[in-house]
Protein backbone atom coordinates (compact mmCIF):
# COMPACT_ATOMS: atom_id res chain seq x y z
CA UNK A 1 0.00 0.00 0.00
CA UNK A 2 2.77 2.65 1.19
CA UNK A 3 4.93 1.55 -1.83
CA UNK A 4 1.89 3.04 -4.52
CA UNK A 5 1.97 6.44 -2.45
CA UNK A 6 4.44 9.59 -3.91
CA UNK A 7 7.60 10.31 -2.37
CA UNK A 8 5.61 13.69 -1.82
CA UNK A 9 2.57 12.18 -0.39
CA UNK A 10 5.02 10.26 1.64
CA UNK A 11 7.14 13.15 2.72
CA UNK A 12 4.19 15.50 3.28
CA UNK A 13 2.33 13.06 5.45
CA UNK A 14 5.30 12.11 7.36
CA UNK A 15 5.98 16.13 8.11
CA UNK A 16 2.38 16.22 8.91
CA UNK A 17 2.00 13.98 12.07
CA UNK A 18 5.75 14.70 13.15
CA UNK A 19 4.31 18.32 13.44
CA UNK A 20 0.86 17.26 14.88
CA UNK A 21 3.40 14.86 17.68
CA UNK A 22 5.10 18.47 18.23
CA UNK A 23 2.53 20.26 18.42
CA UNK A 24 0.42 18.11 21.03
CA UNK A 25 3.24 17.10 22.67
CA UNK A 26 4.10 20.91 23.35
CA UNK A 27 0.25 21.91 24.81
CA UNK A 28 0.10 18.49 26.87
CA UNK A 29 3.75 19.48 28.85
CA UNK A 30 2.58 23.39 28.47
CA UNK A 31 -0.86 22.54 30.40
CA UNK A 32 1.32 20.21 33.00
CA UNK A 33 3.53 23.19 33.65
CA UNK A 34 0.78 25.34 33.76
CA UNK A 35 -0.93 22.91 36.47
CA UNK A 36 1.90 22.85 38.74
CA UNK A 37 2.65 26.36 38.72
CA UNK A 38 -0.94 27.03 39.32
CA UNK A 39 -1.23 24.69 41.87
CA UNK A 40 2.17 26.18 43.50
CA UNK A 41 1.22 29.38 43.03
CA UNK A 42 -2.51 28.75 44.93
CA UNK A 43 -0.84 26.96 47.81
CA UNK A 44 1.88 29.44 48.21
CA UNK A 45 -1.21 32.20 48.06
CA UNK A 46 -3.56 30.20 50.93
CA UNK A 47 -0.50 28.36 53.34
CA UNK A 48 -1.45 30.97 56.17
CA UNK A 49 -5.18 29.95 56.17
CA UNK A 50 -5.73 27.08 57.99
CA UNK A 51 -3.67 28.33 60.88
CA UNK A 52 -5.97 32.15 60.48
CA UNK A 53 -8.59 29.99 60.94
CA UNK A 54 -7.29 28.09 64.19
CA UNK A 55 -6.54 31.58 65.68
CA UNK A 56 -9.32 33.30 64.74
CA UNK A 57 -12.42 30.95 65.68
CA UNK A 58 -11.93 29.81 68.96
CA UNK A 59 -14.50 26.99 68.57
CA UNK A 60 -11.84 25.27 66.60
CA UNK A 61 -9.38 25.37 69.67
CA UNK A 62 -11.88 23.61 71.60
CA UNK A 63 -11.99 19.74 72.74
CA UNK A 64 -15.66 20.32 71.01
CA UNK A 65 -13.52 19.14 67.77
CA UNK A 66 -16.54 16.83 66.43
CA UNK A 67 -19.31 19.24 67.21
CA UNK A 68 -22.20 20.03 65.00
CA UNK A 69 -21.33 24.04 65.70
CA UNK A 70 -17.77 23.14 63.88
CA UNK A 71 -19.61 21.28 61.04
CA UNK A 72 -21.81 24.75 60.80
CA UNK A 73 -18.99 26.79 60.82
CA UNK A 74 -17.56 24.85 57.97
CA UNK A 75 -20.61 24.97 56.05
CA UNK A 76 -20.51 28.89 56.30
CA UNK A 77 -17.14 29.32 55.11
CA UNK A 78 -17.85 26.96 52.15
CA UNK A 79 -20.42 29.56 51.11
CA UNK A 80 -18.25 32.29 51.21
CA UNK A 81 -15.51 30.03 49.62
CA UNK A 82 -16.96 27.37 47.34
CA UNK A 83 -13.09 27.00 46.68
CA UNK A 84 -12.44 25.10 50.02
CA UNK A 85 -13.35 22.45 51.96
CA UNK A 86 -12.76 21.73 55.43
CA UNK A 87 -11.68 18.66 57.69
CA UNK A 88 -10.91 18.33 61.38
CA UNK A 89 -8.45 15.70 61.87
CA UNK A 90 -7.13 13.80 65.04
CA UNK A 91 -3.48 12.75 66.23
CA UNK A 92 -4.05 9.92 63.78
CA UNK A 93 -5.24 11.60 60.84
CA UNK A 94 -8.71 10.14 60.93
CA UNK A 95 -11.80 12.43 59.77
CA UNK A 96 -13.70 13.32 62.96
CA UNK A 97 -15.87 16.39 61.32
CA UNK A 98 -16.18 18.14 57.89
CA UNK A 99 -18.11 20.51 55.55
CA UNK A 100 -18.89 17.87 53.24
CA UNK A 101 -22.23 15.62 52.83
CA UNK A 102 -21.24 12.25 54.70
CA UNK A 103 -21.51 10.87 51.58
CA UNK A 104 -19.08 12.13 49.72
CA UNK A 105 -16.93 11.56 51.94
CA UNK A 106 -14.78 8.36 50.20
CA UNK A 107 -12.23 7.75 52.91
CA UNK A 108 -12.26 7.83 56.53
CA UNK A 109 -8.43 9.39 57.33
CA UNK A 110 -5.17 11.64 56.14
CA UNK A 111 -2.10 10.61 55.46
CA UNK A 112 -0.17 12.80 58.12
CA UNK A 113 3.00 13.18 56.75
CA UNK A 114 2.05 15.62 53.85
CA UNK A 115 0.93 17.34 56.62
CA UNK A 116 3.08 17.74 58.57
CA UNK A 117 6.03 18.54 56.35
CA UNK A 118 3.71 21.35 55.23
CA UNK A 119 3.43 22.45 58.39
CA UNK A 120 7.39 22.25 59.45
CA UNK A 121 8.06 23.84 55.85
CA UNK A 122 9.88 20.56 54.81
CA UNK A 123 9.34 20.40 51.47
CA UNK A 124 8.66 22.58 47.99
CA UNK A 125 5.37 23.72 47.07
CA UNK A 126 3.21 22.18 45.57
CA UNK A 127 2.13 19.48 48.57
CA UNK A 128 -0.45 17.02 47.79
CA UNK A 129 -2.45 15.80 50.30
CA UNK A 130 -5.06 12.85 50.10
CA UNK A 131 -8.33 14.12 49.08
CA UNK A 132 -11.02 12.55 51.01
CA UNK A 133 -13.59 12.64 48.43
CA UNK A 134 -11.47 11.62 46.05
CA UNK A 135 -8.76 9.64 44.66
CA UNK A 136 -6.16 12.42 43.26
CA UNK A 137 -3.77 14.25 45.42
CA UNK A 138 -4.97 18.13 46.79
CA UNK A 139 -3.37 21.36 47.25
CA UNK A 140 -3.71 21.94 50.87
CA UNK A 141 -3.58 24.59 54.00
CA UNK A 142 -2.82 22.88 57.35
CA UNK A 143 -2.57 24.34 60.96
CA UNK A 144 -1.85 22.43 64.13
CA UNK A 145 -5.34 22.72 66.52
CA UNK A 146 -4.08 23.23 70.25
CA UNK A 147 -5.61 23.25 73.59
CA UNK A 148 -3.09 24.95 75.80
CA UNK A 149 -0.16 23.30 75.06
CA UNK A 150 -2.01 19.90 73.71
CA UNK A 151 -2.14 18.76 70.62
CA UNK A 152 -5.37 17.68 69.95
CA UNK A 153 -5.84 17.26 66.41
CA UNK A 154 -5.44 19.45 62.65
CA UNK A 155 -7.36 21.73 60.77
CA UNK A 156 -7.00 20.48 56.85
CA UNK A 157 -8.27 22.66 54.46
CA UNK A 158 -8.37 21.31 50.79
CA UNK A 159 -7.96 24.72 48.74
CA UNK A 160 -9.61 23.22 45.05
CA UNK A 161 -12.57 21.84 46.08
CA UNK A 162 -15.19 19.21 44.37
CA UNK A 163 -17.13 22.24 43.45
CA UNK A 164 -13.87 24.16 41.75
CA UNK A 165 -12.80 21.24 39.90
CA UNK A 166 -15.90 20.70 38.27
CA UNK A 167 -16.16 24.07 37.42
CA UNK A 168 -12.48 23.91 36.27
CA UNK A 169 -13.20 20.92 34.15
CA UNK A 170 -15.88 22.69 32.38
CA UNK A 171 -13.95 25.41 31.70
CA UNK A 172 -10.77 23.60 30.89
CA UNK A 173 -12.84 21.14 28.44
CA UNK A 174 -14.31 24.37 26.39
CA UNK A 175 -10.51 25.44 26.51
CA UNK A 176 -9.12 22.44 25.08
CA UNK A 177 -11.94 22.20 22.37
CA UNK A 178 -10.58 25.68 21.39
CA UNK A 179 -7.14 24.44 21.69
CA UNK A 180 -7.58 21.23 19.20
CA UNK A 181 -9.47 23.65 17.02
CA UNK A 182 -6.28 26.07 16.45
CA UNK A 183 -4.21 22.75 16.33
CA UNK A 184 -5.90 21.40 13.39
CA UNK A 185 -6.47 25.03 11.52
CA UNK A 186 -2.45 25.60 12.26
CA UNK A 187 -1.88 22.23 10.74
CA UNK A 188 -3.84 22.50 7.75
CA UNK A 189 -1.99 25.86 7.04
CA UNK A 190 1.17 24.00 8.19
CA UNK A 191 0.25 21.38 4.94
CA UNK A 192 -0.61 23.97 2.76
CA UNK A 193 2.63 25.60 3.34
CA UNK A 194 4.20 22.11 2.99
CA UNK A 195 2.91 21.22 0.02
CA UNK A 196 4.01 24.37 -1.58
CA UNK A 197 7.63 24.69 -0.22
CA UNK A 198 8.10 21.36 -0.99
CA UNK A 199 6.19 21.66 -4.70
CA UNK A 200 9.01 24.93 -4.98
CA UNK A 201 11.90 23.64 -3.53
CA UNK A 202 12.36 19.65 -3.59
CA UNK A 203 9.18 17.81 -5.46
CA UNK A 204 9.25 20.18 -8.60
CA UNK A 205 13.01 20.13 -9.26
CA UNK A 206 13.07 15.82 -8.40
CA UNK A 207 10.41 15.66 -11.26
CA UNK A 208 12.42 17.73 -13.66
CA UNK A 209 15.16 15.51 -12.74
CA UNK A 210 13.28 12.27 -13.25
CA UNK A 211 11.69 13.61 -16.26
CA UNK A 212 14.86 14.65 -17.67
CA UNK A 213 16.45 10.86 -17.17
CA UNK A 214 13.99 9.39 -18.40
CA UNK A 215 14.09 11.06 -21.28
CA UNK A 216 17.78 9.70 -21.29
CA UNK A 217 16.10 6.49 -20.85
CA UNK A 218 13.99 6.72 -23.96
CA UNK A 219 16.49 7.29 -26.57
CA UNK A 220 18.40 4.27 -25.38
CA UNK A 221 21.59 6.42 -25.19
CA UNK A 222 22.31 6.60 -28.75
CA UNK A 223 22.69 10.00 -29.36
CA UNK A 224 24.55 12.42 -26.85
CA UNK A 225 22.37 13.87 -23.98
CA UNK A 226 21.94 17.48 -22.48
CA UNK A 227 23.02 18.33 -18.96
CA UNK A 228 20.51 18.57 -16.77
CA UNK A 229 19.25 21.93 -15.64
CA UNK A 230 16.13 22.08 -12.73
CA UNK A 231 15.39 25.06 -11.00
CA UNK A 232 17.17 26.34 -7.98
CA UNK A 233 16.46 23.72 -5.28
CA UNK A 234 17.67 22.10 -1.71
CA UNK A 235 21.43 21.32 -1.75
CA UNK A 236 20.81 17.70 -1.55
CA UNK A 237 18.88 17.95 -4.86
CA UNK A 238 21.35 20.55 -6.20
CA UNK A 239 23.94 17.84 -5.07
CA UNK A 240 21.85 15.01 -7.03
CA UNK A 241 21.73 16.39 -10.22
CA UNK A 242 25.36 17.60 -10.07
CA UNK A 243 26.14 14.30 -10.19
CA UNK A 244 23.72 13.10 -12.78
CA UNK A 245 25.62 15.56 -14.88
CA UNK A 246 28.88 14.19 -14.48
CA UNK A 247 27.33 11.22 -15.34
CA UNK A 248 25.91 12.45 -18.52
CA UNK A 249 29.13 14.26 -19.05
CA UNK A 250 31.39 10.89 -18.82
CA UNK A 251 28.44 9.44 -20.99
CA UNK A 252 28.62 11.90 -23.24
CA UNK A 253 32.26 11.96 -23.56
CA UNK A 254 32.47 7.57 -23.62
CA UNK A 255 30.16 7.88 -26.49
CA UNK A 256 32.20 10.34 -28.03
CA UNK A 257 35.56 7.79 -27.62
CA UNK A 258 33.45 4.99 -29.17
CA UNK A 259 32.05 7.13 -31.90
CA UNK A 260 36.22 7.73 -32.35
CA UNK A 261 37.04 4.20 -31.75
CA UNK A 262 34.43 3.41 -34.52
CA UNK A 263 35.86 5.64 -36.61
CA UNK A 264 39.36 4.46 -36.29
CA UNK A 265 38.44 0.71 -36.59
CA UNK A 266 36.87 1.34 -40.15
CA UNK A 267 40.30 3.27 -41.12
CA UNK A 268 42.01 0.66 -39.58
CA UNK A 269 40.11 -1.95 -41.49
CA UNK A 270 40.63 -0.28 -44.70
CA UNK A 271 44.18 0.34 -44.45
CA UNK A 272 44.56 -3.25 -43.43
CA UNK A 273 42.45 -4.41 -46.40
CA UNK A 274 44.85 -2.27 -48.44
CA UNK A 275 48.35 -3.81 -47.12
CA UNK A 276 47.14 -7.29 -47.45
CA UNK A 277 45.82 -6.66 -50.79
CA UNK A 278 48.91 -5.54 -52.26
CA UNK A 279 51.00 -8.26 -51.27
CA UNK A 280 48.08 -10.75 -52.10
CA UNK A 281 47.59 -9.71 -55.67
CA UNK A 282 50.96 -9.46 -56.12
CA UNK A 283 51.34 -12.98 -54.89
CA UNK A 284 48.67 -13.93 -56.98
CA UNK A 285 49.82 -12.33 -60.08
CA UNK A 286 53.50 -13.67 -60.35
CA UNK A 287 51.47 -17.66 -59.28
CA UNK A 288 48.73 -17.30 -62.42
CA UNK A 289 51.81 -16.29 -64.54
CA UNK A 290 54.02 -18.84 -63.69
CA UNK A 291 50.24 -21.27 -64.27
CA UNK A 292 49.84 -19.59 -67.39
CA UNK A 293 53.30 -19.66 -68.97
CA UNK A 294 54.38 -22.50 -67.52
CA UNK A 295 55.94 -23.40 -70.63
CA UNK A 296 57.03 -20.51 -72.19
CA UNK A 297 58.96 -18.97 -69.42
CA UNK A 298 62.62 -19.20 -69.15
CA UNK A 299 63.88 -20.73 -66.37
CA UNK A 300 65.50 -17.92 -64.86
CA UNK A 301 62.43 -15.98 -65.21
CA UNK A 302 59.98 -18.44 -63.78
CA UNK A 303 62.89 -18.37 -60.86
CA UNK A 304 62.73 -14.48 -60.18
CA UNK A 305 58.85 -15.03 -60.22
CA UNK A 306 59.09 -17.39 -57.79
CA UNK A 307 61.06 -15.06 -55.30
CA UNK A 308 58.83 -12.69 -56.02
CA UNK A 309 55.82 -14.61 -54.84
CA UNK A 310 57.65 -16.19 -51.76
CA UNK A 311 58.74 -12.43 -50.79
CA UNK A 312 55.38 -11.26 -51.26
CA UNK A 313 53.65 -14.03 -48.81
CA UNK A 314 56.78 -13.43 -46.59
CA UNK A 315 56.03 -9.95 -46.55
CA UNK A 316 52.37 -11.06 -46.13
CA UNK A 317 52.89 -13.27 -43.00
CA UNK A 318 54.63 -10.59 -41.41
CA UNK A 319 52.19 -8.48 -41.65
CA UNK A 320 49.32 -10.60 -40.37
CA UNK A 321 51.86 -11.68 -37.32
CA UNK A 322 52.56 -8.04 -36.24
CA UNK A 323 48.08 -7.78 -36.29
CA UNK A 324 48.07 -10.98 -34.44
CA UNK A 325 50.74 -9.64 -31.98
CA UNK A 326 49.20 -6.19 -31.52
CA UNK A 327 45.83 -7.57 -30.74
CA UNK A 328 47.90 -9.52 -28.20
CA UNK A 329 49.43 -7.15 -26.45
CA UNK A 330 46.25 -4.87 -26.60
CA UNK A 331 44.22 -7.37 -24.70
CA UNK A 332 45.70 -7.20 -21.23
CA UNK A 333 46.96 -10.43 -20.85
CA UNK A 334 50.49 -10.18 -21.73
CA UNK A 335 53.39 -10.31 -18.63
CA UNK A 336 56.94 -10.20 -18.55
CA UNK A 337 59.23 -12.67 -17.35
CA UNK A 338 62.05 -10.34 -15.85
CA UNK A 339 66.06 -11.82 -16.32
CA UNK A 340 69.38 -10.52 -15.22
CA UNK A 341 71.61 -9.83 -18.62
CA UNK A 342 74.33 -7.40 -19.91
CA UNK A 343 73.12 -4.77 -22.34
CA UNK A 344 76.07 -5.00 -24.44
CA UNK A 345 75.53 -8.76 -25.08
CA UNK A 346 71.79 -7.71 -27.12
CA UNK A 347 72.97 -5.12 -28.86
CA UNK A 348 76.21 -6.89 -30.09
CA UNK A 349 73.85 -9.92 -30.92
CA UNK A 350 71.37 -7.71 -32.88
CA UNK A 351 73.88 -6.16 -35.19
CA UNK A 352 75.35 -9.42 -35.80
CA UNK A 353 71.63 -10.47 -37.18
CA UNK A 354 70.62 -7.37 -39.33
CA UNK A 355 74.45 -6.88 -40.54
CA UNK A 356 73.67 -9.24 -43.82
CA UNK A 357 70.41 -6.87 -44.45
CA UNK A 358 72.45 -3.90 -43.82
CA UNK A 359 74.97 -4.50 -46.21
CA UNK A 360 72.57 -5.72 -49.04
CA UNK A 361 71.70 -1.66 -48.77
CA UNK A 362 75.09 -0.72 -48.20
CA UNK A 363 74.22 1.01 -44.92
CA UNK A 364 76.67 0.73 -42.18
CA UNK A 365 75.50 -0.61 -38.59
CA UNK A 366 77.16 -0.11 -35.52
CA UNK A 367 76.98 -0.55 -31.76
CA UNK A 368 78.19 2.87 -29.96
CA UNK A 369 78.51 2.33 -25.57
CA UNK A 370 81.10 3.46 -23.48
CA UNK A 371 80.46 0.67 -20.50
CA UNK A 372 79.93 -3.04 -21.56
CA UNK A 373 79.36 -3.95 -17.82
CA UNK A 374 76.07 -2.78 -17.37
CA UNK A 375 73.03 -4.75 -16.98
CA UNK A 376 69.57 -4.70 -16.61
CA UNK A 377 66.83 -6.95 -15.63
CA UNK A 378 63.88 -6.62 -17.85
CA UNK A 379 62.02 -9.42 -20.46
CA UNK A 380 65.28 -10.30 -22.50
CA UNK A 381 62.40 -11.67 -25.55
CA UNK A 382 60.52 -8.49 -25.06
CA UNK A 383 63.11 -6.12 -25.29
CA UNK A 384 64.65 -8.13 -28.15
CA UNK A 385 61.61 -7.31 -29.89
CA UNK A 386 61.47 -3.94 -29.60
CA UNK A 387 64.85 -3.31 -30.99
CA UNK A 388 64.23 -5.75 -33.82
CA UNK A 389 61.16 -3.15 -35.08
CA UNK A 390 63.11 -0.31 -34.64
CA UNK A 391 66.53 -1.41 -36.32
CA UNK A 392 63.56 -2.82 -39.27
CA UNK A 393 61.78 0.46 -39.17
CA UNK A 394 65.57 2.31 -39.45
CA UNK A 395 67.08 0.22 -42.55
CA UNK A 396 63.85 0.60 -44.26
CA UNK A 397 63.65 4.17 -43.67
CA UNK A 398 67.44 4.73 -44.57
CA UNK A 399 69.17 5.21 -47.99
CA UNK A 400 71.99 3.44 -49.53
CA UNK A 401 75.46 4.79 -47.87
CA UNK A 402 73.63 5.73 -44.65
CA UNK A 403 74.64 4.77 -41.03
CA UNK A 404 72.46 2.96 -38.04
CA UNK A 405 73.79 3.24 -34.74
CA UNK A 406 73.03 1.68 -31.39
CA UNK A 407 73.89 3.33 -28.43
CA UNK A 408 73.78 3.00 -24.95
CA UNK A 409 74.20 6.11 -23.19
CA UNK A 410 74.27 6.30 -19.31
CA UNK A 411 71.81 9.14 -17.85
CA UNK A 412 72.24 11.53 -15.14
CA UNK A 413 69.48 9.87 -13.24
CA UNK A 414 70.65 6.64 -11.37
CA UNK A 415 70.18 3.65 -12.02
CA UNK A 416 69.03 4.84 -15.13
CA UNK A 417 70.25 4.40 -18.50
CA UNK A 418 68.68 4.82 -22.33
CA UNK A 419 69.35 2.79 -25.45
CA UNK A 420 68.82 5.06 -28.61
CA UNK A 421 68.41 3.80 -32.40
CA UNK A 422 69.92 6.50 -34.43
CA UNK A 423 69.42 6.78 -38.42
CA UNK A 424 71.09 8.81 -41.39
CA UNK A 425 67.40 8.38 -43.01
CA UNK A 426 64.99 10.48 -44.90
CA UNK A 427 63.71 11.36 -41.00
CA UNK A 428 59.97 12.41 -40.06
CA UNK A 429 57.67 15.28 -40.74
CA UNK A 430 57.03 16.84 -37.93
CA UNK A 431 53.32 16.45 -38.22
CA UNK A 432 53.74 12.70 -38.17
CA UNK A 433 55.43 12.73 -34.97
CA UNK A 434 51.97 12.54 -32.58
CA UNK A 435 50.40 9.38 -34.47
CA UNK A 436 53.61 7.82 -35.10
CA UNK A 437 52.91 4.79 -32.32
CA UNK A 438 48.99 5.30 -33.43
CA UNK A 439 48.52 1.85 -35.53
CA UNK A 440 45.70 3.49 -37.29
CA UNK A 441 48.05 6.36 -38.78
CA UNK A 442 49.45 5.50 -42.24
CA UNK A 443 53.28 6.81 -42.62
CA UNK A 444 55.12 8.81 -45.08
CA UNK A 445 56.73 6.47 -48.10
CA UNK A 446 59.28 4.67 -46.96
CA UNK A 447 62.74 5.13 -48.57
CA UNK A 448 62.87 1.32 -49.23
CA UNK A 449 59.42 0.79 -51.38
CA UNK A 450 58.01 3.99 -51.59
CA UNK A 451 54.93 3.01 -50.31
CA UNK A 452 52.76 4.16 -47.28
CA UNK A 453 52.21 1.72 -44.71
CA UNK A 454 50.27 1.60 -41.28
CA UNK A 455 52.99 1.67 -38.04
CA UNK A 456 52.01 -1.85 -36.08
CA UNK A 457 55.73 -2.29 -35.84
CA UNK A 458 55.90 0.74 -33.54
CA UNK A 459 52.54 0.34 -32.00
CA UNK A 460 53.83 -3.05 -30.84
CA UNK A 461 57.12 -1.40 -29.48
CA UNK A 462 55.16 1.06 -27.68
CA UNK A 463 52.70 -1.68 -26.40
CA UNK A 464 55.75 -3.62 -25.23
CA UNK A 465 57.85 -1.33 -24.04
CA UNK A 466 54.95 -0.16 -21.53
CA UNK A 467 54.68 -3.69 -20.25
CA UNK A 468 58.48 -3.57 -19.56
CA UNK A 469 57.79 -0.18 -17.61
CA UNK A 470 59.14 1.98 -19.85
CA UNK A 471 58.35 4.51 -23.02
CA UNK A 472 59.47 5.33 -26.27
CA UNK A 473 60.18 8.67 -27.60
CA UNK A 474 61.43 9.48 -31.67
CA UNK A 475 62.75 13.43 -32.51
CA UNK A 476 64.05 14.47 -36.07
CA UNK A 477 68.39 14.82 -35.92
CA UNK A 478 69.51 18.08 -36.25
CA UNK A 479 71.33 16.88 -39.69
CA UNK A 480 69.26 14.01 -41.13
CA UNK A 481 67.22 11.17 -39.94
CA UNK A 482 65.99 10.36 -36.89
CA UNK A 483 66.62 9.16 -33.64
CA UNK A 484 64.45 6.48 -31.29
CA UNK A 485 65.43 5.99 -27.61
CA UNK A 486 63.65 4.27 -24.44
CA UNK A 487 65.20 4.02 -20.40
CA UNK A 488 66.09 1.11 -18.64
CA UNK A 489 67.00 0.58 -15.15
CA UNK A 490 70.30 -0.77 -14.68
CA UNK A 491 71.30 -3.61 -12.19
Amino acid sequence: MLNKISLFKKLSLSVLVIFLILVLGFVWISQAIESVSRAQAEQELHKDLAAHLVHDNPLISSEQLNSDTIGNLFHSMMILGANFEFYVLDNSGKIINFSAKPNEIIRQSVNLKPLNDFIQNNQQFPIYADDPRGNEGKIFSAAVIKEGDKKIGYLFVIVRSKIYDSVFNRLKNNQQLKTILLVAATSILFLFALIFLSLHFFVQPLRELTKAINSMQQNGFKEKSSLIKVAKSSSEINILTDAFNQMIAQTNQQFDQLKLVDAERRELLTHLSHDLRTPLSSLQGFLETISLKQNQLEPKKRQEYIERSLKNAQRLKHFVDQIFELAHLESGHVSANFETFPIAEILYDLKEKFSIKANRKKITLQVKLKNEKLQTSTDIGKLERVLNNLIENAIRHTPEDGVISLELVETEINNQVQIIVRDTGIGIPEEEIPFLFNARYRGSKTAEDGERHIGLGLTISKNLLKILGSDISVKNNDDCGASFSFQLTTV
